[in-house]
């Protein structure tokens, strides 16, 4: 896949490759003897470690075993790369030179790896080339097909390793050690304020493929620290969501979701129709998504391009037809779709094929604090509704995910609590307390001109009282979701069953906290 910033960030100075030897020290693979012929026919002599002398044996690839090319055949009881000939062909520039350190360590499963994390680390020592995969490999293979290297792909190449190497010397640490690194990915426009620059994003996990830096972008303009930030957080929204429909339902319907600063203030879901998805969504609150964010897991065509820029009834009502948002991320765009959403002077448009099946980020989650960070396992409750609730009405089941997924997710001072009415967001509010999220959600709703009656609530934390039910009730909520905890969960679970409004109780570890 392409990368999140599709143009080369600067004008990157090409260099020769000072010499032509490289050192294979792998695991025997069909792939790596493609990759040794194809290294082979550029020229490059090839050192290979004792496990490969039959693989390679049986090929037709001329190679110099380790003890071959240090010269010392007695056998120790310590691999023969840990050789000072070894060091000295690694670190100095010497008529045995070797430029390229192909070295893909083993797991600490089957022992400590002493060393193939020493060559790594002589290798960046000595700024040659480390490769500790496969696929950096295949890259490294096109890149001298041309005859040279890109300085900014040694440095990629180093950055990773010392990763590596630093990921395997914390793993031996207790439980307790840990730590946090990333290669740098993109420089960003500025930080969370104009003034706060330089900024940067990091990348620091390629197993994902929803991560951040896995975006592509397709526009021209750079994204912000906060733009990073806000899509990383509707990410999670419609990771949510697809995850529960696919819990109750066993398939995910067409989803939408319009944001300020990360919290949905518009999300709709239809399970026919992504055009009306989009509509509802934008109206759910149509003045605060100006100058927002918005994700869809579906592709997006010609006639919903024109959806997402402009509206004739928004001009009739608040004197512009402009919806304005600057971030827009999809499955996929045509190319005239492209053309139409590129004319926004601030939007940045991404691609990710993977938002077609979004799933929750399963990594741990860190948070700095002065002078350090915590870490937590990832948000990845997802309630079974049609257990939890007993109901087994799809369009009250559906509400009960979207209000559950942007509670769950949004941060508007904790304690939030939101609404969805005919399979779409329509009210959202957050604390000090859950009484006024509650007065809040109710209150937005009608602001946005959305009738409350009938809607689905949910709560991300437990009702303390029976005043944010009652006022849930009498703004006209038919069912909803709500952690239990609370001293008075008989009394609030006694009121909801006395107004006839139907509630999964979710249990009380499974509160949705987030973003603090």
């Amino acid at each position: 896949m392409e990368a999140y910033y599709g143009k080369n960030r600067n004008n990157i100075r090409m260099k020769k490759i000072m010499g032509r030897r490289i050192l294979f020290s792998v695991p025997e693979s069909g792939t790596v003897i493609k990759q040794a012929q194809a290294l082979n026919g550029l020229g490059w002599e090839i050192i290979i470690t004792p496990n490969l002398e039959k693989v390679f044996g049986n090929s037709n690839i001329p190679f110099r075993t380790v003890n071959e090319f240090t010269g010392f055949e007695k056998e120790f009881p310590f691999p023969p790369t840990l050789h000072p000939e070894m060091e000295a062909a690694l670190t100095l520039d010497t008529a045995n030179r070797i430029d390229i350190v192909y070295d893909i360590t083993y797991s600490l499963e089957r022992g400590n790896d002493v060393g193939g994390h020493t060559l790594l680390a002589l290798a960046v020592k000595g700024n040659r080339i480390p490769v500790a995969s496969e696929e950096d490999m295949d890259t490294l293979i096109d890149l001298l097909k041309n005859g040279t290297v890109i300085d900014e792909t040694r440095k990629t190449f180093i950055s990773r390793t010392l990763d590596k190497i630093i990921s395997h010397y914390q793993s031996l640490k207790n439980d307790r050690g840990d730590y946090v690194s990333g290669n740098l990915f993109l420089e960003l426009e500025n930080g969370e304020n104009p003034y706060q620059t330089p900024a940067y994003l990091y990348s620091a996990s390629d197993d994902d493929a929803l991560a951040i830096h896995k975006f592509q972008l397709l526009s021209a303009n750079v994204p912000c620290f906060t733009n990073t930030a806000d899509m990383d957080c509707i990410l999670h929204t419609i990771c949510l969501a697809a995850e529960a429909f696919k819990k109750a339902f066993g398939k995910v319907p067409f989803i939408a979701i319009s944001a300020k600063h990360g919290n949905p203030c518009g999300m709709a879901v239809d399970w026919n129709s992504p055009e009306k998805c989009i509509e509802k969504s934008l109206w759910g609150s149509p003045l605060a998504v100006w100058g927002g964010e918005f994700i869809v897991n579906f592709p997006i065509d010609d006639l919903l391009a024109e959806k997402l820029v402009s509206s004739p009834l928004r001009e009739k009502k608040y004197n512009s037809p402009y919806w304005m948002l600057h971030i827009i991320a999809a499955p996929e765009y045509s190319e005239k779709t492209l053309a139409v959403l590129s004319k926004g002077k601030s939007r940045k448009i991404f691609r990710n094929p993977a938002l077609s099946e979004p799933s929750l980020n399963q990594n741990p989650l860190k948070r700095f604090v002065r002078g350090g960070f915590m870490k937590q396992p990832a948000c990845s409750y997802v309630p079974a509704f049609k257990d939890l609730s007993g109901i087994s009405d799809i369009n009250t089941l559906t509400d009960m995910i979207i209000s559950w997924s942007v509670s769950f997710s949004s941060f508007h001072g904790g304690n939030e609590v939101a609404l969805s009415s005919a399979n779409r967001l329509i009210g959202v509010g957050g604390g000090p307390s859950t009484l006024d999220a509650a007065q809040i959600a109710v209150l937005r709703a009608r602001d946005n001109g959305h009738d409350p009656k009938g809607s689905v609530f949910a709560a991300d934390a437990f009702f303390p009282f029976t005043d944010a039910p009652e006022i849930l009730y009498s703004g006209g909520c038919i069912a909803g979701s709500v952690p239990e905890g609370g001293k008075n969960d008989k009394l609030v679970k006694n009121y909801f069953a006395e107004k006839n409004v139907s509630v999964a109780y979710l249990p009380e570890q499974y509160r949705g906290f987030i973003r603090h």
